[in-house]
């Protein structure tokens, strides 16, 4: 289904219908990037405020290749005194030697360059879930292949399928993925995909309250997800952020983690180390330069 109004539109017309307050008192984003991925200027503090005036109530934050984003924001969200309006959830999309795949509720990065297999047991090794992003999109070199796709979904390694990603171009590519989900018994999400203020909350899901992950795989059969896609230029906006976080690099201001912009080699895995980035390659949480991004 598509819909463009947002959740708190969404929720004004439950209560006007019923008359109280619906059931449904989750309204979640589960694909978001911030300033700690490298195609994205987005700041902690806009996003936030942002977010809450669209309606959304939970955010998973999955930037490339690290977990220190999805902390930073929380921890701006605590800072704010906003944490009884905006849940976090720490995630994290992962460049596997297979593809992407994104991992949530978790609580340390998940080192970039192993297997899509090996990837999904650290996330549930750490108590997470496993989401696959737009599986189908022939757009980006990144998303997973087929093959671990297949296995992943037939070894009951997956959590969650976005069935609807506001960035994907084509309609067709998300039918895909609802097929394949709904083929394998898979509860579907949608996405927005978020680089950039303008796209925060173009996707969401409206669910009953959860509180961790068996609480969001408990009711992730019930969720109701509601969606637009992005204009296919707003890929425009991530290649001006790769090339300003690399001009800023060039200045000597580390400023994202990478690399995005597709899945690992895994002769590059084997030449080198794989392991969490190092502080010096990730933003600093307090520059205030930083802050004002996005």
């Amino acid at each position: 289904m598509t819909v463009v109004a947002s959740a708190t539109d969404l929720r004004a017309a439950l209560k006007e219908r019923t008359g109280s307050a619906p059931k449904r008192t989750a309204f979640a984003d589960f694909h978001i990037h911030t300033r700690f991925s490298r195609d994205s200027l987005l700041g902690e503090e806009r996003f936030i405020r942002t977010a809450i005036e669209r309606g959304l109530t939970h955010v998973a934050v999955t930037n490339h290749n690290n977990v220190e984003g999805a902390l930073a924001v929380r921890a701006k969200v605590e800072d704010l005194g906003l944490g009884d309006q905006l849940t976090v959830i720490l995630g994290e999309e992962v460049s596997t030697s297979d593809g992407e795949v994104v991992g949530l509720f978790l609580t340390r990065t998940i080192p970039r360059g192993l297997t899509a297999e090996a990837t999904a047991d650290a996330i549930h090794e750490q108590g997470g879930l496993v989401s696959i992003p737009h599986p189908f999109d022939p757009f980006r070199g990144s998303h997973i292949r087929e093959e671990p796709l297949v296995a992943l979904a037939e070894a009951g390694k997956i959590d969650a399928v976005e069935v609807f990603n506001s960035r994907v171009t084509l309609q067709r590519h998300n039918q895909q993925a609802a097929e394949f989900a709904a083929r394998h018994g898979i509860p579907g999400i949608a996405a927005s995909d978020s680089h950039s203020k303008g796209e925060i909350a173009m996707s969401f899901n409206a669910l009953p309250a959860f509180a961790d992950a068996a609480g969001l795989k408990a009711v992730l059969p019930d969720n109701e997800w509601h969606a637009s896609r992005s204009s296919v230029l707003i890929h425009l906006t991530t290649r001006w952020a790769v090339w300003r976080n690399m001009f800023d690099a060039w200045r000597g201001k580390r400023t994202a983690t990478g690399p995005i912009l597709g899945p690992e080699r895994p002769a590059q895995v084997e030449q080198e180390p794989v392991a969490r980035p190092a502080p010096s390659e990730l933003p600093a949480v307090d520059d205030p330069e930083m802050q004002e991004r996005g």
